[in-house]
């Protein structure tokens, strides 16, 4: 499994995730910058209505839940088999 953070430097609770997301040690991912065009153009393929999001995906890349607070993030961390 791993993941993606979609924030933007403007949101003020962006930076609590992003702090929260890397602080875990269960999955590996990426933050995307939705304030640059690529990130951007990301975020609006994979229809990223809000910020901050977690979009988990499982091996085959396929997206299986998406959690914008950290309450969900940490119950989809609590049923990982890691």
């Amino acid at each position: 499994m791993k993941y993606k953070l979609f924030t933007t430097p403007m949101c003020p609770k962006c930076p609590a995730m992003k702090e929260h997301m890397m602080g875990q040690t269960k999955v590996t991912g990426e933050i995307v910058n939705c304030h640059t065009p690529e990130g951007f153009a990301e975020a609006r393929k994979l229809m990223i209505s809000s910020v901050p999001m977690v979009l988990f995906f499982d091996d085959d890349g396929k997206e299986s839940r998406r959690c914008g607070t950290k309450e969900e993030v940490e119950e989809v961390l609590r049923n990982l088999d890691v």
